[in-house]
């Protein structure tokens, strides 16, 4: 329940998550204030979902208050006037979402359908005997239309609630309409993207069970669906499920916890599973996906053979010449944006850097700019390097408008087109190339990673059938390279696997990442050594040590949004004495306040350290 209470010269709105009969206010009545006002005018969050969000809080370490919106996200704004925020009664009904192309997330049976066919009866008889089981599905979303609706239709039958998870909203507006058409007003769409007014219709409907099915994206799996039966976490291998800001939780975790405490079935489904999920069921499973039948080899171009700076190899040439020879498209993918990754002074050899993240800005020949990968601010190109005033200034490396270049420079008459997330126009110029690639009227597509996670519909799909993968590398014998080329996705995990083990890098171990950052260097980087000094202190009470502290070092990037950062983390077998660790320590930070401007972040199971 919500209350508006006053908090200094402020009103904030409050949550009561318990009652007791006693109060310690260590003999200070005057720290006593009234409760202005009740929002909501009995519990609306069910018991159930406020434990799951005590859990996520101490999981991730984040303020109560904090992770409690997750719970309230969506709910009847407590900043409206009460006859708004209290006739919940009032809304029966929400404007019907537009149903997207069905194709997108098609229905259908095919021959890897039928080698599902074990784990579909598996997660049918689950569902029927109401058994708590955590099963992953080695398959892309295309195939698993079918098997997720007789899932979700199974539990409708047995009276409980289904919640589908997909990673981004792009997908699920995309998928949508087969759900809305199959289940009409049980289903209910539900994420950030949606209208503030559309959320709370949508959040009120399912909280008062108008809605049985939810489809949304991470921040869905706090919805208040009561007597759940069935989660589904679509691509689970997606860095989307994973919160940026705080409370940084992770929804496939969240949805484990929530399926463990509710006593449902957790799909999991990726054709390119996590780390986690392959550690957890074993690479046997990835059997069911290595398969070459009708796929095109690879061939791998050693770029160490070539001459430096080398954009287009002559194999690669020779293959894009027969492709356009034939009336074939192509896709030339090439993860760097820009003209160059780099500005580079040839006088001092140092690039010039955005002056708000400290990091060589990206060079953009076509618009006569630099740009930041991090922060997205852009500047004049200068005629002179920042550092030493020189004039040689080059660019190093080449992303997608170099290699654009070069494309046309080598075959002229091909039309060519290239995708870019932050082109003039947005989505709109994006979807004009794709509807010309569609129709036939261009030769050759170029970009970075859009060109294949582009939703509703990846952009290779477009392209037709593939006659032949050429990759170009400066190290062919990496074993990423290798099982990309050798079709064996259990070469990947298998050596990675190995790698984390003898590192003690998740899934084997626990990761935490933490983070200093304020207005003056000096005291972020005093402040950052502060508290590994506090870790490995807490870490020498054992023996052997519970864990290791790595770090403390400039963050990449070492500058955002104007303030300096500093990075350290914590590696150990045992995740709760990292968390009581972390927790100790960081209490023991605050307690001088936050001097400086000083702020200190953690991040729980991070995706990444960069």
């Amino acid at each position: 329940m919500r209350v508006r209470v006053p908090f200094g010269r402020s009103t904030l709105t409050g949550y009561i998550v318990a009652v007791t009969p006693h109060a310690d206010i260590g003999g200070k009545p005057a720290r006593i204030r009234e409760v202005l006002a009740r929002v909501d005018e009995k519990p609306i969050v069910p018991t159930d979902l406020l434990a799951l969000v005590e859990w996520v809080s101490e999981r991730y370490l984040a303020p109560l208050g904090q992770c409690l919106r997750l719970a309230f996200h969506g709910s009847p704004d407590s900043t409206r006037s009460a006859a708004r925020t209290k006739r919940a009664d009032d809304i029966t009904s929400v404007t019907p979402v537009p149903a997207s192309d069905p194709s997108t997330f098609r229905i259908q049976r095919s021959s890897f359908s039928e080698e599902l066919a074990p784990l579909r009866a598996k997660v049918l008889d689950a569902l029927v005997h109401h058994r708590q089981e955590r099963i992953f599905l080695p398959a892309a979303t295309y195939e698993l239309g079918d098997l997720y609706g007789n899932a979700v239709e199974t539990t409708l039958e047995q009276g409980r609630t289904a919640l589908v998870l997909l990673p981004e909203v792009a997908r699920v507006e995309a998928s949508q309409g087969v759900f809305l058409s199959r289940w009409g007003s049980r289903c209910q769409v539900y994420h950030g993207g949606l209208p503030p007014g559309a959320r709370r219709k949508a959040w009120v409907r399912i909280q008062q069970g108008d809605a049985s099915v939810v489809v949304g994206t991470r921040s869905a799996v706090f919805a208040p669906l009561a007597h759940l039966g069935l989660i589904v976490v679509d691509q689970e291998d997606h860095p989307a499920y994973k919160a940026e800001n705080m409370p940084r939780y992770d929804a496939r975790a969240v949805a484990d916890e929530r399926a463990r405490r509710a006593g449902a079935v957790l799909v999991l489904a990726s054709a390119h599973p996590s780390l986690d999920t392959v550690h957890a069921v074993g690479s046997d499973v990835l059997a069911l996906r290595a398969t070459s039948d009708g796929v095109p080899p690879v061939t791998v171009v050693d770029l160490r053979d070539a001459p430096f700076g080398t954009i287009l190899s002559p194999r690669l040439a020779e293959s894009i010449a027969a492709c356009l020879a034939d009336g074939k498209k192509v896709l030339l993918f090439l993860n760097r944006k820009g003209y160059a990754p780099v500005l580079l002074c040839r006088d001092c050899g140092q690039a010039v850097k955005c002056p708000v993240c400290a990091v060589g800005w990206a060079y953009h020949k076509h618009d006569s700019l630099l740009r930041c990968g991090h922060c997205g601010r852009a500047g004049q190109v200068p005629q002179n390097c920042p550092s030493c005033l020189g004039a040689r200034l080059h660019p190093s490396g080449f992303g997608t408008e170099a290699l654009e270049e070069a494309v046309r420079v080598q075959f002229p008459e091909a039309r060519v087109a290239r995708l870019e997330r932050d082109r003039p126009g947005g989505d709109r110029a994006n979807s004009a190339i794709l509807t010309l690639l569609q129709a036939g009227e261009l030769n050759i597509l170029i970009g970075t990673q859009l060109v294949v996670t582009r939703s509703p519909r990846p952009v290779v799909s477009l392209v037709g059938l593939v006659h032949r993968i050429v990759m170009q590398t400066y190290v062919p014998q990496h074993h990423v390279i290798r099982a990309l080329a050798e079709r064996n996705p259990r070469l990947f995990y298998d050596n990675e696997l190995v790698a984390r083990k003898a590192l003690g890098y998740p899934p084997f171990g626990r990761l935490i990442g933490l983070r200093v950052s304020g207005t003056k260097e000096e005291r972020v980087e005093t402040a950052a050594t502060k508290w590994a000094t506090l870790l490995r202190a807490e870490s020498s009470r054992t023996h052997p040590p519970h864990f290791e502290i790595l770090g403390p070092i400039p963050a990449t990037p070492p500058r955002a949004r104007g303030r300096v950062r500093w990075q350290l983390a914590v590696k150990g077998l045992d995740g709760e004495a990292l968390r009581q660790a972390v927790q100790a320590t960081l209490a023991e930070m605050e307690k001088g306040g936050r001097a400086g401007g000083l702020r200190y972040d953690v991040d729980v199971d991070p995706q990444s350290l960069l």
